[in-house]
């Protein structure tokens, strides 16, 4: 089974994404680097690594050494699942969401601002109790996915429609991977700044 990790630098910028090709317990971590131009890593020493799944821990880390697309980096601390649930991209989607809690009724057009593993924000005309559930069709995942997700307050928004945040809830872990791939894949493909 392969080990996908997002590879960050220091500030959290993501870089690639590699495979991981020792033991996700091992003193120091072998990787087979996912990238066209591996110069992209040229400067950077300190990095965070961010599992996939979660046999494979996230870790921040010194990379020892780099040959073409092999990485080798010394683990440094152990980060925790939060690093992975933390990891926030901006992404515009279209999307419909579906009442499971609150006093309305029918589907109700979203657009997402941003996505994490563990939540998203997304801006909808119609209001929103903080602390309601519903459900969204997300279809940034390699199918989409019908997701519940729990209003968790109102955010400021630079234009008249209001911005909320939001958490998922009641994932299985299939869900969950999927969400994780498609932030990994959206983080790496996004324009530097």
């Amino acid at each position: 089974m392969e080990r996908l990790y997002l590879i960050l630098d220091s500030g959290g910028t993501p870089l690639t994404q590699a495979i991981l090709e020792s033991p996700p317990n091992s003193d120091v971590f072998q990787l087979r680097l996912l990238l066209d131009d591996p110069s992209e890593l040229d400067g950077h020493t300190d990095v965070q690594l961010i599992g996939l799944d979660d046999s494979a821990p996230a870790r921040r880390g010194i990379i020892t050494r780099r040959r073409e697309d092999r990485l080798v980096v010394q683990p440094t601390e152990n980060l925790g699942a939060a690093a992975r649930e933390n990891l926030r991209v901006p992404t515009a989607f279209e999307s419909v969401m579906y009442p499971v809690s609150g006093a309305w009724r029918g589907q109700r057009a979203l657009k997402g601002n941003d996505l994490s593993c563990g939540g998203m924000s997304f801006f909808t005309m119609e209001p929103l109790e903080v602390g309601e559930t519903a459900e969204v069709v997300l279809p940034v995942t390699d199918e989409p996915l019908l997701l519940h997700f729990k209003v968790l307050r109102t955010l400021p928004s630079q234009t008249p429609v209001p911005l909320y945040a939001a958490k998922f809830v009641d994932l299985i872990l299939d869900q969950e991977i999927l969400i994780r791939k498609a932030v990994f894949s959206i983080q790496v493909s996004r324009p530097s700044a």
